[in-house]
């Protein structure tokens, strides 16, 4: 003869929970975090010495004045030349002798880049003031011109001179710059010629005698 055992309903409810519960609840999700790319806080120095090494490919020493003649001839050093809103210019050259460029940088939202490498020429080295960027729609200045600078109907040398620019003279950028035989070139506005960059200047680039470019430093 069987015997029944009847089991109290709670029990059986408890029975039930108790297998295989767990592997039928679903994981819950893990917090995504959003990571933020960490900000380019380089300073300028430190993105000049980028650029001397990765595009110049020669190494670098930060200050002239510093520079060690066992250590450091054939190096590229720099002096710092003045500064004008978010953009620091500098002078580059090799170690003990005349600099050769311009290194004009620029803080573009926290991050700095080498925006303007004008050469040092032998014709603009005695230049006063800072080659800073120029912009079309501004006023500059011609500066360091002897007598004058030639306005030529195209961006190039080989372009007719139809009319030359004193020193001193005032004058508005309209077009800009074209690149032609290693020169930047702007049309003029209200005048149909171009004129070379080299001589033209903001008027506040020449309010520091300092600004003019120097000799390196050169072994005792």
């Amino acid at each position: 003869m069987r015997t029944l055992i009847l089991l109290p309903a709670s029990f059986v409810v408890l029975l039930g929970f108790g297998c295989g519960g767990d592997a039928e609840q679903s994981p819950e999700p893990t917090a995504t975090v959003e990571v933020s790319p960490t900000p380019d806080v380089s300073g300028p120095e430190v993105v000049l010495a980028e650029y001397v090494e990765n595009t110049l490919a020669k190494m670098f020493v930060e200050d002239c004045s510093k520079a060690v003649l066992e250590e450091d001839v054939g190096k590229i050093c720099s002096i710092f030349r003045g500064e004008r809103g978010n953009q620091r210019a500098y002078i580059l050259g090799l170690t003990f002798s005349e600099p050769s460029q311009w290194a004009i940088l620029e803080n573009q939202g926290s991050q700095w880049r080498v925006v303007h490498t004008p050469a040092i020429r032998f014709d603009t080295a005695g230049v006063p003031g800072i080659p800073w960027p120029l912009t079309s729609g501004t006023d500059v200045v011609v500066v360091g011109a002897e007598p004058c600078v030639n306005v030529r109907e195209g961006p190039g040398l080989d372009q007719a001179a139809v009319d030359c620019l004193e020193d001193g003279s005032v004058v508005q950028l309209s077009v800009g710059p074209i690149a032609a035989d290693d020169f930047e070139w702007w049309q003029l506005a209200g005048r149909a010629g171009w004129v070379v960059s080299d001589f033209l200047r903001y008027p506040d680039a020449l309010d520091r005698a300092e600004q003019t470019p120097e000799p390196t430093a050169t072994p005792e």
